[in-house]
This record gives structure tokens, sequence and C-alpha cells, in this order.
């Protein structure tokens, strides 16, 4: 008489063990990608909220009623600035040094320094560009490798 075998076979477990890592694999893909895109879409974000921040200091500064002086260039150390001055002495400045933007304000009291871009990228001689016959500010730089460019208007 034969036996009836039960039990689990080196056969039946050799195909458990294949199969289970085919699973295994296509889920480690499909998380793999869904975790690669959901970061990519939260630098995009992260990005347009510094340049949001970014672009609400400069218009606020823009609009004070108190600006009487604005100017952009580039130091010796190759820091990129744009600077606003207003009637009551203070001066703010923005600073994109170190792949980073920095906002200063500079008066009689104790200077402060705010991050307001980091990952910041430029292509251009001068990403803040004051036009004095214009009176505008040309803005156009990037961050995590994302382009944003604006064009001001000032009234002086």
């Amino acid at each position: 008489m034969l036996k009836s075998n039960r039990g689990i076979t080196l056969t039946s477990l050799i195909i458990y063990v294949i199969v289970l890592m085919i699973v295994i694999s296509i889920m480690s893909v499909f998380f793999g990608n869904f975790f690669k895109d959901t970061k990519k879409l939260t630098i995009n974000e992260i990005s347009k909220e510094q340049y949001t921040k970014f672009l609400s200091y400069v218009t606020k500064d823009i609009n004070s009623d108190e600006l009487r002086f604005v100017k952009s260039g580039v130091t010796s150390e190759n820091e990129k600035y744009l600077i606003f001055k207003f009637e009551n002495e203070d001066e703010h400045q923005y600073i994109l040094a170190n792949d980073n933007i920095y906002f200063l304000i500079i008066n009689e009291l104790q200077p402060k320094k705010i991050l307001l871009c980091q990952n910041v990228s430029t292509s251009v001689e001068y990403p803040f560009e004051y036009s004095e016959v214009d009176k505008t500010i040309d803005i156009n730089f990037n961050i995590n490798k994302e382009q944003f460019s604006t064009v001001l208007n000032i009234n002086l």
C-alpha cells in the first residue's frame, strides 16, 4: 500500500519561497516608486513655499511708503544682493550666498538675519537686478532646480 504525503515537500517549499520573493519584489518596486514620487512632490512644494516666502518679504518692502532707495549688485566675495533703504534709516538686504538667500535687517538696534531660501542656484549673473530706468526688479533664480522668475514694479 502507498502512503499519502500530507506534509510540505521540498519542491512545494521551493515554489512557495520563489512566489514569495516575486511578490515582495513587486511590492518593493511599487512602494519605492511611490515614495520617490512623494519625495519629488514634497521638494517641489518646499521650493514654491520658499519662493512665496521670499516674494512676500520683497513685496512688503516694495510696497512700503517709506522706501527711498533700491540697489542690486555683486560683492567682492561673489555674493549677490538686493538692498532696500527706508526713511527711518532701516536697511533690508537680500543676500544670495552659499546657495542660500538670507534676509538681513540692519537698523540702529541689533541686526537680524533670516534664512528665506535653501538650495538656490542661478544661471544668470544677477539673480536680483534693479533697473533704475524702468523702476523694476527682475528676479531670476532656481530653488531645488526649479526655475522661478518674476518682474516687480517699484514706485519710488
